[in-house]
């Protein structure tokens, strides 16, 4: 019995970009591992989770992708200067994409940033 294959909904091309020259598309990283951390910068939850994404990077960049999908709570939240500069704060280095419109959430279906704390890795 094979495994169905299920596409992940390509990122819309209006997005604001941050950390990359140019918006990403899912098609061209065919063949990585790319994990989409959907995240908003007033999050403790989602602050502690960057450790954790930068250790992997380090660890699989040769082969992981990791984009930050930044999808605001808050009005403040949907300028895209303050996203830089909680870019610049917290030191992200990955590409990050502004998703003011909850375009990317709804397609992926998401209901919350974050429930609750982190596991801690070994």
């Amino acid at each position: 019995m094979s495994a169905a294959r299920i596409r992940a909904p390509e990122l819309p091309l209006d997005l604001q970009w941050f950390n990359t020259s140019r918006p990403l598309n899912l098609e061209e990283l065919r063949g990585r591992v790319v994990l989409l951390d959907f995240w908003t910068y007033c999050c403790i939850n989602c602050m502690h989770v960057l450790s954790d994404l930068k250790y992997l990077e380090e660890k699989y960049g040769d082969r992981l992708t990791v984009i930050g999908l930044h999808s605001p709570k808050f009005p403040n939240e949907r300028v895209g200067a303050q996203v830089q500069k909680a870019i610049n704060r917290h030191h992200i280095r990955h590409p990050v994409a502004h998703d003011p419109r909850f375009q990317v959430w709804r397609s992926y279906a998401i209901k919350a940033w974050c429930s609750s704390k982190p596991r801690r890795r070994a």
